[in-house]
């Protein structure tokens, strides 16, 4: 559903689109490098066990894949910075044209505001946006370029392993889609409250004297902690979720992974496969669910971000 906070977010996204472009391209230039990386190693292995060579003979492939493994880790680290520059650059940008709006509307546009759910916003609320943009959108783009990349190199070497990642990757993402719809409801109830009691607490600090002075102090911090007692038992359920979330994924990839292993070891039994293809496609097939599961750890972000920003959309002074 298109709401006011998720075209909040696409309108931010278009913000820091050469940020997030530049680190979606070293990504992928990582991806290559780790594909390539995964070959060397198997024609090392292979022909180390089955094509009697020493090790001293393997010195240049050697040479070959300490260079693509500190090739990969640089320009994933470069990935990493650049999303992390972009989302902080645009997470200081929001709060000062917030900070700006506030100024600029003063107290008689506040009126109708409660300072609490302000002050969320200016702090959990940006804070969220830090996360979506710095892990969220560049693994979302990583969870297409990589498994594409992976297929392609799997479809040279073996077909009916090229089928079987094929037709179980996309049950994670349909699964994850299901789960995620629960999350989404849950997380948009947590930010509620959140905001409600940010509201509560600085209600009671403000009329702490009043409430004293009428003996009801007590009674005030005891709503209090009935708040922050639900928004605890809500962030659980949240963490409930997150875990079904992993098991999903993590059912589906170990299927899929023990199915090519199964496949490929009884064809290498009857003599027909190689042990350099079956060796790489079994490297890689982890490969392929790994950026499945670096999403589904920052999935989590996603709807935090769009939860705040359901929940803060109205502060915003730009939609």
């Amino acid at each position: 559903m298109d709401s006011p906070g998720n075209r909040t977010l696409m309108g931010f996204t278009r913000r820091i689109g050469l940020w997030l472009g530049a680190a979606v391209v070293l990504g992928g230039a990582a991806a290559v490098m780790l594909v390539l990386q995964l070959a060397v190693l198997a024609r090392i292995v292979s022909d180390l066990a089955f094509h009697g060579r020493a090790v001293s003979d393997e010195s240049a492939g050697l040479a070959m894949l300490v260079a693509l493994l500190a090739g990969r880790a640089l320009l994933q680290w470069a990935a990493d910075m650049v999303a992390n520059e972009g989302s902080l650059q645009l997470a200081t940008a929001i709060r000062g044209e917030l900070l700006r709006h506030l100024f600029h509307v003063g107290p008689v546009g506040l009126a109708g505001q409660a300072t609490g759910q302000m002050v969320t916003v200016l702090g959990d609320g940006v804070a969220a946006l830090e996360a979506y943009f710095a892990q969220y959108v560049p693994r979302a783009a990583m969870m297409v370029v990589l498994p594409l990349l992976v297929l392609g190199m799997v479809l040279n070497l073996d077909v009916w392993s090229f089928i079987i990642l094929a037709c179980t990757g996309p049950l994670v993402p349909v699964f994850m889609a299901l789960v995620g719809y629960r999350a989404q409801v849950i997380m948009d109830r947590q930010w509620t409250q959140l905001l409600l009691l940010g509201s509560a607490f600085l209600d009671t600090l403000q009329g702490l004297t009043t409430l004293r002075l009428f003996g009801r102090a007590r009674d005030a911090v005891a709503a209090v902690a009935g708040m922050a007692d639900e928004y605890r038992i809500t962030t659980m359920s949240v963490m409930k979720v997150a875990f079904l979330t992993s098991a999903v994924l993590e059912f589906f990839a170990s299927l899929s992974i023990a199915l090519v292993a199964v496949v490929f070891g009884a064809r290498l039994l009857d003599g027909k496969a190689d042990f350099q293809s079956a060796f790489l496609v079994l490297l890689l097939a982890p490969e392929y669910f790994m950026p499945l599961r670096a999403f589904s750890a920052s999935y989590h972000a996603r709807q935090n971000a769009t939860a705040a920003m359901r929940a803060s959309v109205s502060f915003l002074p730009c939609q």
